[in-house]
């Protein structure tokens, strides 16, 4: 039997996601057993680093069975898309940079604690920060190269919207290990580097925007 005929690109990425759920759901259930302690918030960065280990599995069995594909040439792109990208990515991450700053500063006129923190710090061994950069990459390269990119292959008339969208609706599924508030704005992020990502091809700004979201906040003492 040709598998490779039969599993259309539509179905070999439903199945592709479907899978990476169900891996998620499973290993949500099985925490509490591996760790020794429940689920929560402060410790949901391992359940992430299991998320990044099945990925990467399915990431290589997916295109051996199946239409699945993984597109590298999002770490290549034509000159003038990853200008384009880093131009955009840069001026927001400026705008988020000073943001966090106010917000510092805002945190801390009313909140002693917060004031009392350095303004400055790497943290490098809390939550296996030293990891994020490599993290950031796996991530936005399986979202955006693989999950989008094969999402836009499945559809029999492109449509940049709903690409997107249903990359961050499947992005905002996985963080299900978070609290509520963390998983909305995972997805909101992954929709607007998605909608860069469209444009430019060039996964580079979104790895950028994601050191920047998920390292600075701890960094600068705003969390």
């Amino acid at each position: 039997m040709d598998i490779k005929k039969r599993l259309t690109p539509a179905l070999s990425t439903a199945l592709f996601m479907l899978c990476a759920i169900a891996c998620q759901v499973v290993a949500i259930k099985v925490f509490p057993y591996i760790t020794g302690q429940p689920l929560v918030q402060d410790n949901a960065y391992i359940l992430t680093r299991i998320m990044e280990g099945y990925m990467l599995v399915l990431g290589i069995v997916f295109p051996i069975f199946t239409q699945f594909k993984l597109n590298w040439k999002c770490f290549k792109p034509s000159r003038e898309g990853l200008k384009k990208d880093l131009t955009i990515s840069g001026i927001m991450t400026v705008v988020i940079l000073v943001l966090m700053v106010i917000i510092r500063l805002i945190q801390n006129h009313f909140y002693p604690e917060i004031a009392a923190r350095p303004w400055f710090g790497l943290y490098l061994g809390l939550y296996m920060r030293w990891l994020y950069p490599v993290t950031a990459v796996l991530q936005e390269f399986f979202i955006k190269g693989v999950v989008e990119d094969n999402i836009t292959a499945s559809c029999h008339k492109y449509h940049m919207h709903f690409s997107v969208w249903m990359t961050a609706l499947f992005f905002f599924v996985l963080h299900m290990g978070y609290e509520l508030p963390m998983m909305f704005g995972a997805a909101v992020m992954c929709a607007v580097t998605g909608y860069i990502y469209e444009k430019t091809k060039s996964v580079w700004g979104s790895i950028l925007l994601h050191i920047v979201i998920g390292f600075v906040p701890k960094m600068i003492g705003i969390i």
